[in-house]
């Protein structure tokens, strides 16, 4: 038997692969998939860059733009790369490990909100540049289910009251309904599905209805003994665990029949959260369990949909465990959230460990406040450690605002939380550099491919102030999909093997950047007799032909033609400079891209 401390060194090594084909309706890849499909092939090695660093003005780095693409080791380079090259190794061999479903963002109303107000035209545009295959062609979202913090009007489906959280028990749903709100939210959602039919879909309340709730009674002094504030305690009553069913059921009907499948479900976001003040409710684990052994585990087989237990924080992990012991085989999946200070994701590779066919997803970080002049890492803390340690797909929070970052509840609603899109009028939005990071994960990730174990090669993590990070996919048509983070102030020149494969790849990875290799299959090369394509690649990048990448220290200049390394002036921070200039919030940026009305 091998010592304690010697199996637990080993485990990475002996991790299995994981697969999510019985993860709900999620869809599946095909001629809609983008590049990296069966049907759409890589055919040549690209690389596409997007830099960290947040520009003073619009177009004036790298967003998704090509770079230099890396080549093929033919045993006849023999020039000395400055600095030496970063040998990277990946594991083609026994290093596979867990399917991926996708990566995106969150409707909320504030998204649903501000896109309704662009044109007809222009609204469509953003759709087609956030969910088509030649946009962002993002595979994975989250929608709120009621009200969160990030709406401007607080409501359930089923109030049964003058407000949210002062209604009557309704034991028979008869006042059942999506609203106004939520009849946007839904229409909005089937807008977003004309352009991508797959993507996985999940549904998260932030509260049940206030009358499901022990909300407390406080009399407040010197008022009438029947004035009441019902926000406090904030629990979920299990007397309703009957009527909790029945509202999970016909929120779901009402979905399907506005022809929106909705593919996996949380039972609560952030069940211990139960501070009054925005929609919230604590959900212990046992009352959880019991409202999916009583009933709705059976409605969610029925309807092929997955439940995803937890969606809180990693501080917290023995509640995903405890749902899974509890609820009969109805958990099909594990969600986490990023904000417990510096979120600990290795807790995932635990999760792993002890429930090894049980999927899990980062289904929700915000980027708050990002700062113009300054470098933006948020999104890749949260995208790259969640995959490396089992994630099979990621969200971020919030997918639009206005340029006040709202609407947003009044009562502690996030009043600094930055989307993929800012609308600041019916004629005019921006897209962030969040935009484009995200990109780089869901343009290029197919659901389907698999994540594969980098034996070599990485330093730091999103607990450093400096790192070199890599996650390799392989996608469906047996092409990679690698995804390198350059946060240590200087260009990375990069050797990368396979302990399979005997091609050998070499290039350089920009500093500041967050970069993606594409490579094409084994079977691609060897039919390639001829050397690289010069075709054009099947798929759209954008600011293709800039250069300009922003002050010495993020990228710019001549990159591997030298090693004279320019002096570092800007912090690793992702939301502060430590230069001396004033920072700007990103929304109050003046220089928006304006689109012409027909």
């Amino acid at each position: 038997m091998l010592p304690l401390v010697l199996c637990t060194a080993l485990f990475p090594l002996l991790s299995f692969a994981q697969s999510v084909k019985n993860l709900g309706s999620s869809g599946g890849n095909g001629p809609s998939g983008g590049i990296g499909d069966l049907n759409n092939p890589v055919l040549k090695a690209e690389a596409i860059v997007t830099d960290a660093f947040i520009p003073l003005k619009q177009n004036t780095t790298r967003q998704l733009a090509r770079g230099k693409p890396p080549v093929l080791d033919d045993g006849t380079n023999t020039t000395k790369a400055c600095p030496p090259p970063r040998t990277i190794l990946i594991d083609d061999l026994n290093g596979k490990r867990q399917e991926m479903v996708g990566f995106g963002y969150s409707w909320t109303d504030s998204s649903v909100e501000v896109l309704s107000r662009l044109t007809p035209d222009l609204q469509d545009q953003v759709l087609r540049e956030l969910f088509g295959q030649e946009g962002l062609n993002m595979g994975m979202m989250r929608h709120t289910i009621g009200s969160s913090d990030m709406s401007g009007r607080q409501y359930s489906f089923d109030d049964n009251g003058p407000s949210f959280n002062e209604g009557q028990p309704d034991l028979s749903l008869e006042n059942f309904s999506l609203g106004e709100d939520g009849e946007a939210m839904v229409n909005m959602i089937s807008k977003m599905n004309h352009y991508k039919s797959d993507i996985f879909l999940i549904g998260s309340p932030w509260s049940y209805p206030g009358w499901m709730k022990h909300n407390g009674l406080f009399i407040a002094p010197n008022l009438d003994a029947g004035t009441s504030y019902n926000i406090l305690n904030n629990s979920f009553d299990r007397q309703y665990i009957p009527q909790a069913i029945a509202y999970f059921t016909k929120y779901l009907d009402a979905y399907a029949a506005r022809g929106v499948q909705v593919n996996g479900l949380t039972l609560m976001n952030e069940p211990l959260n139960y501070k009054g003040g925005y929609p919230c409710m604590y959900l212990d684990s046992t009352d959880g369990a019991d409202i999916l052994n009583h009933g709705l585990g059976e409605v969610l087989k029925d309807r092929n949909i997955a439940l995803l237990a937890y969606d809180h924080n990693t501080d917290q992990p023995i509640y995903p465990s405890q749902m899974l012991q509890r609820a009969n085989g109805y958990i099909d999946a594990a969600a986490w959230h990023c904000y417990a200070y510096l979120a600990n994701y290795s807790v995932m590779q635990d999760f792993h460990q002890a429930y090894p066919d049980t999927p899990q997803f980062m289904t929700e970080c915000s980027n708050y406040l990002p700062q113009t002049g300054a470098l933006n890492w948020q999104v890749v803390n949260a995208f790259v450690p969640a995959v490396q340690f089992g994630g099979a797909g990621a969200s971020m929070w919030v997918l639009a605002t206005d340029p006040d970052f709202g609407p947003h509840s009044p009562y502690g609603g996030c009043a600094g939380c930055q989307g993929a899109i800012i609308v600041n009028s019916s004629t005019s939005y921006l897209k962030t550099n969040d935009y484009y990071v995200v990109g780089q994960f869901s343009k290029f990730i197919r659901r389907g491919a698999f994540n594969y174990r980098v034996l070599k090669g990485n330093e730091g993590n999103h607990l450093t102030p400096n790192q070199f990070n890599l996650i390799a996919t392989q996608n469906p048509d047996k092409s990679w999909a690698i995804v390198f983070v350059n946060n240590l102030n200087r260009t990375e020149n990069v050797r990368l093997e396979f302990t399979g494969s005997a091609n050998i790849w070499e290039g350089s990875i920009p500093n500041s950047t967050v970069t993606t290799w594409l490579l094409p299959a084994d079977d691609v090369l060897r039919q390639n007799t001829t050397g690289p394509s010069t075709s054009t690649p099947p798929f759209a990048l954008y600011n293709a032909t800039s250069t300009a990448v922003g002050p010495a220290g993020t990228g710019g200049g001549k990159g591997n033609d030298s090693c004279v390394l320019p002096p570092v002036t800007l912090s690793t921070s992702s939301s502060a400079s430590s230069t001396t200039t004033p920072l700007i919030p990103v929304p109050h940026t003046i220089n928006v891209i304006e689109q012409n009305v027909l």
